[in-house]
């Protein structure tokens, strides 16, 4: 299994985009640990069970997402005529509750007292675009166009063009302003390269720190609560969700939408209705 990790490393990791490659990486290390000196094809399906079950004890999440990739692993190793068979099939993964945390506008405002000129102006952006954080932090300078923004999602490889209004314009404009020294992406660290993923959440939570501490904000939420605020509120007002979030499938917006905002019920007066 060692030599299929490094085969699968070397050819298939590096096409992968930039963020799943780097998740790829941290879960081959956990399956390294535990299959790195088996044979491909010693392994069965109650090994694969009982990872996901061990592992699941400290991470339901990362659990399936490893197993996941053990069984694309395996499959390519079938395609690779070194095993016949993939044993993860008919695993059964964690059931994982969808998030359903909708970010009203009311705590918004309240986080928005404590912010700091960047995210105040990311928050903008985010709400105006729903792209990624990652796609965020990636925007490059010639993305920006006379007309608008060109993005392509890192995760799909689906592209999308957003037209400028005056407000986010002025939003990108301010991030950019929050820049010491302005290098090839909107979003910049100190040294003009791209800001990292750990730099940006460094930021964001403290500023949600402070906003919990010194606001009438209650309850912490996560810039990725923002993006599904967007597709409901897109949504609700007669949007195309799917669209703005750069998805090929509804489905997948809908795990956005699903309990992120209550539906209107109409009280049903009984007695009224007999009349």
């Amino acid at each position: 299994m060692s030599k299929l990790f490094n085969r699968y490393e070397a050819d298939v990791i590096p096409t992968k985009a930039p963020r799943t490659r780097k998740d790829n990486l941290k879960e081959l290390k956990q399956l390294r640990g535990v299959f790195g000196g088996m044979h491909p094809s010693e392994i069965t399906t109650m090994h694969c069970q009982q990872y996901l079950d061990l592992r699941g004890k400290s991470s339901k999440t990362q659990a399936n997402h490893e197993i996941a990739l053990l069984s694309h692993i395996l499959r390519k190793a079938m395609q690779w005529g070194i095993v016949d068979r993939n044993p993860v099939k008919g695993v059964e993964k964690h059931k994982i509750k969808a998030r359903d945390r909708y970010v009203e506008d009311w705590e918004l405002e309240e986080f928005l007292k404590a912010a700091t000129p960047f995210i105040k102006a990311w928050v903008d952006v985010k709400l105006m675009t729903g792209l990624r954080q990652g796609d965020l932090l990636a925007l490059p300078l010639n993305a920006l166009r006379e007309d608008g923004i060109a993005v392509t999602s890192r995760k799909t490889g689906r592209k999308g063009f957003i037209a400028w209004t005056p407000a986010l314009k002025k939003a990108i404009n301010a991030l950019k302003t929050c820049n010491r020294v302005q290098g090839m992406t909107v979003v910049c660290d100190r040294h003009g390269k791209p800001l990292s993923d750990s730099a940006f959440q460094n930021r964001w939570r403290a500023v949600m720190a402070d906003a919990l501490d010194k606001t009438e904000l209650t309850e912490r939420f996560t810039e990725h609560d923002l993006r599904a605020k967007h597709a409901t509120d897109v949504d609700q007002a007669g949007g195309d969700a799917t669209a703005n979030l750069l998805h090929d499938d509804k489905r997948t917006t809908d795990a956005y939408l699903r309990s992120k905002k209550p539906v209107n019920i109409v009280a049903w007066d009984r007695k009224k209705s007999g009349e």
